[in-house]
């Protein structure tokens, strides 16, 4: 669709990551004579923050390998204003100006149109901490090398991460992986709720295989550094550790649009429209600071992802730019890995099904990823939600090879597309020994699951 030039106007950009960076460039694509300014108060612009674990782990061996876009590039070929190391400190959305702090103070910007991509902040509320450089957190680069200097300086460290979640279980792989004692310390028997049991069970027994220590139900009363070392005190006694990882996921930075009159909504994330429009017609949002609706329930949801902040940018920024295209929403679709146990869920879960009022059946099968006889042929555990009577799929989750897992986008197709058991099963999928049994899983979940419905 083309766009038509629109007069020349200012657009101001807080937040220099993904979804910041995306709607720049966009904009600048769409209507080059605009002026886009981004304002970021860090170093860097436009990283790769789901692959810092895995720097840290050793499988990177340089951080600029994480950097997806320079601030030269930015500036020389995408014809961005990039300011790094400038802070919004303040938005005054009716005179359509903004406060920016840098290291020569503060100075006033005016704008015609506002981007917000603050993103998010490691979520710590109710843990009892004080501040020390052996209690770790992971937004951003400096983290990452904080905690990657602290190892190599400590190669013999025991660790504690607390969490049960996706960043969780990604940095317990992560330690073990440079040859530290690791412990979980988890305030609920199961993992995150994002998890069905079942695939919390097999997580948890693929860590304890690879001889991570378990302090499950453990609830935590204060984390605090004594002599050197990091003591936890829990409602199960005192734990010790050289280091601790802070790691219940994030929270959206809102506060500043918060101040601004910006309204909030879901865990105090921006509310904005279809079109990342807030309730200032002249400001948008996106990323990891805003809410978004879920595609199956319709009731607005907070899921920081990647690729949701990558695509809301991006349609920010046509949207901005002329071009109307609303943003659809999300069914949380995730993949990750503990080891070499592949993870992956999208949709709903069997009890969120139950709350919205559906009348949900739970399908789980093993079956195998590959031809049973073919070389590296694995179990594959899939689950899946489905509603009585019509069988449409609700949600699915899958454990298994890394390779086998991302049969999640089968299933996120299915959803998006309204799809029952009966449709699925009549999937044309392909076939080979090296890849899938006749009846791949997906296939094979559908047959089973017909009759169950």
């Amino acid at each position: 669709m083309e766009v038509k030039n629109m007069d020349k106007k200012k657009l101001i950009v807080i937040g220099g990551d993904a979804a910041g960076m995306s709607g720049a460039s966009q904009v600048k694509r769409l209507q080059p004579a605009w002026e886009v300014v981004v304002f970021e108060k860090t170093d860097y612009i436009s990283y790769a923050a789901c692959g810092m674990p895995y720097f840290i782990e050793g499988l990177i061996p340089d951080k600029e390998e994480l950097i997806e876009l320079t601030p030269e590039v930015a500036i020389k070929k995408r014809k961005i204003d990039l300011r790094l190391r400038h802070e919004v400190v303040k938005i005054i959305p009716q005179d359509k100006k903004v406060i920016v702090r840098n290291e020569k103070g503060e100075q006033e910007e005016n704008y015609d149109i506002l981007l917000i991509a603050t993103g998010s902040y490691p979520q710590v509320t109710g843990i009892n901490y004080q501040e020390s450089d052996r209690i770790f957190m992971l937004k951003n680069l400096y983290d990452m090398e904080k905690i990657d200097v602290f190892i190599k300086k400590n190669p013999a460290a025991k660790c504690a991460v607390v969490g049960g979640g996706y960043i969780g279980v990604e940095m317990l792989e992560a330690f073990k992986a440079r040859g530290l004692e690791t412990h979980l310390i988890h305030r609920r028997q199961d993992l995150a709720r994002t998890f069905e049991i079942e695939i919390s069970d097999l997580i948890k027994e693929k860590m304890s295989q690879n001889g991570v220590v378990l302090n499950l139900e453990t609830s935590i009363k204060q984390i605090k550094e004594v002599d050197g070392k990091v003591v936890v005190s829990t409602d199960k006694g005192d734990l010790e550790y050289d280091f601790v990882f802070l790691g219940m996921g994030v929270l959206p930075a809102s506060r500043l649009a918060a101040e601004s009159g910006i309204e909030l909504g879901v865990k105090d994330s921006i509310k904005v429209n279809e079109y990342l429009q807030t309730n200032y017609r002249d400001i948008y949002a996106a990323g990891d600071c805003v809410q978004t609706v879920h595609m199956l329930s319709k009731e607005p949801v907070y899921v920081p992802l990647a690729l949701k902040a990558n695509k809301e940018g991006m349609l920010a920024g046509m949207n901005i730019a002329g071009q109307k295209t609303p943003f659809q929403g999300v069914l949380g679709t995730a993949v990750t890995k503990c080891f070499d146990l592949g993870i992956a869920r999208t949709g709903l879960t069997y009890e969120e099904a139950k709350r919205l009022g559906f009348d949900p059946v739970k399908i789980t099968i093993n079956s195998m990823s590959r031809a049973r006889y073919y070389p590296g042929s694995q179990n594959i555990f899939s689950l899946i939600v489905a509603e009585k009577n019509t069988g449409l799929i609700l949600g699915a989750q899958l454990a298994g090879p890394l390779d086998g897992v991302k049969r999640i986008d089968v299933y996120a197709t299915a959803i998006h597309n309204k799809m029952n058991l009966d449709e699925v099963f009549n999937l044309d999928l392909a076939y080979a020994p090296p890849y899938a049994p006749v009846y791949d899983p997906v296939l094979l979940a559908a047959r089973v699951g017909r009759k169950m419905v």
